[in-house]
């Protein structure tokens, strides 16, 4: 099956003996790489912009009062908050892509009109499955060591309210960031270096820094964590050839963490409880772990999801 890429103002061109990919995308259309720099500096500074004014809403909504009486609310609003200055760079994304590349927000996500929602909901299933199955053997380990399963959780259904409440910015904010990073830098990495490999190991190293804020502290098991998931969803992009199956892992991921595992801490309810993880210096045996957890998981979710055909049918 052969696709057209986008006219350098418009949404069609000539026919192309490329298969359609979103990866290659901008490389076809030949755009210059400082359409890419401009772009990020527009979503950095629209990005800053908005999550100043999304900090402000609770007080100016008049919450601050009531969030400090019910613990509920806080965590909804905190959530929203916090997950919302993430989702609303989509915003000056958008801008960028047109102005400056002349084609729509959806070319982040697929390199042909309409999403696929299907991919992206198996794809969170699978991995959020995996996830499910790690942390459980994780717990029955504790247990078997005399630590308890669910150290700080929550009642379920006071967890399903507050993620009826919040889940569906968590889809915006995973959204977001894959579009970015999976979509929009990738696209500009691989014009100039032709190479997905190349493209993904500089991506993961962004994706891993800025999820861990700091170089500056000893966290190094945390960014092998989102270094190694940042992998994983760049090769599930560029064998799909469109991001609907890397949005389904991010979001089955965060889903899992926030809702079940709890890994935001306090306020937000969890089923687990186990808390944020400790920002105490990793040994080369807490790297060790994570590399072979998540390499086993990533493994997994390769040969159903995509040598199977699980998730990506192609």
């Amino acid at each position: 099956m052969s696709q057209a890429p986008l006219a350098a103002g418009g949404d069609t061109a000539a026919p192309s003996p490329l298969a359609p990919s979103l990866l290659a995308l901008a490389r076809q259309r030949r755009e210059p790489w400082w359409a890419f720099l401009g772009g990020l500096v527009i979503v950095a500074l629209g990005a800053i912009l908005i999550a100043v004014v999304l900090v402000k809403v609770p007080q100016w909504a008049h919450l601050d009062r009531a969030m400090k009486r019910d613990e509920g609310l806080r965590a909804v609003v905190e959530l929203l908050t916090m997950l919302g200055s993430v989702a609303a760079a989509l915003l000056p994304l958008a801008l960028a892509v047109r102005w400056l590349h002349g084609r729509p927000l959806r070319s982040l996500l697929s390199p042909l009109p309409g999403l696929d929602v299907g991919l992206a909901l198996r794809s969170a299933l699978l991995w959020g499955g995996l996830v499910l199955l790690a942390v459980v053997t994780s717990g029955l380990i504790d247990v078997w060591n005399g630590e308890p399963f669910a150290p700080g959780g929550q009642p379920w259904p006071q967890v399903l309210g507050f993620a009826a409440a919040t889940g569906w910015m968590v889809v915006l904010q995973v959204t977001a960031e894959e579009a970015l990073f999976r979509g929009y830098i990738s696209q500009g990495l691989y014009a100039v270096t032709g190479s997905a490999w190349v493209t993904a190991l500089p991506v993961a190293l962004l994706f891993a820094g800025l999820h861990t804020q700091s170089w500056g502290n000893a966290v190094w098991d945390q960014r092998a964590l989102y270094f190694t998931i940042s992998l994983l969803l760049s090769a599930v992009t560029a064998r799909a050839g469109r991001l609907e199956a890397a949005i389904g892992i991010h979001l089955g991921q965060n889903l899992t963490a926030i809702y079940v595992m709890g890994v935001l801490g306090p306020p937000f309810p969890s089923l687990l409880g186990v808390g944020a993880p400790e920002s105490k210096p990793a040994g080369l045996g807490d790297v060790a772990g994570v590399l072979m957890t998540m390499g086993a998981l990533a493994g997994l979710y390769w040969y159903l999801g995509v040598r199977r055909g699980w998730v990506v049918r192609k």
